[in-house]
């Protein structure tokens, strides 16, 4: 005997109802062109409207002097960024970006040595740039404050 079967009809009947009207409202909102994120958290969901308006893409330098490129198509953002100097520390970052949060990896050489990590920025009201990288080779970490040129 299959288990829903042991289940009392309301609450089979109940389940199927809220299916109904998760796939319903998801199709209908989608349909809207905004994109859609459903988080499940304790007792509640959470659904996230993201802003697809808002881009990236252009120059970007930040308070210390780095220069970084950024190219956008969709949720994609791919970043090229150099220090204040010729010798300074250049690297490619790549991530997504859901309107509010860049999350990504990133690649650099500084001189013969190259270092990977992850970083993270989030975009302030002010439309600038905060976030973090962390190391995933020597385990060192910073933060990186950006804003568009």
């Amino acid at each position: 005997m299959w288990p829903h079967r042991l289940l009392p009809r309301s609450v089979r009947r109940s389940a199927v109802s809220v299916c109904a009207l998760a796939l319903a409202h998801v199709a209908f909102v989608g349909a809207s062109g905004a994109t859609l994120t459903a988080q499940r958290e304790v007792g509640r969901s959470v659904v996230r409207v993201q802003a697809q308006s808002v881009r990236l893409a252009g120059a970007w330098v930040s308070k210390t002097g780095e220069q970084f490129q950024v190219t956008q198509a969709d949720e994609t953002v791919e970043m090229t960024f150099s220090g204040p100097s010729p010798t300074a520390r250049k690297g490619k970052i790549s991530g997504s970006f859901d309107g509010a949060v860049l999350a990504g990896a990133y690649e650099a050489t500084d001189g013969s040595t190259t270092d990977r990590g992850v970083v993270r920025f989030l975009r302030n009201p002010d439309g600038t740039l905060e976030g973090s990288w962390r190391s995933l080779v020597t385990g060192r970490q910073g933060n990186w404050s950006l804003t568009k040129k």
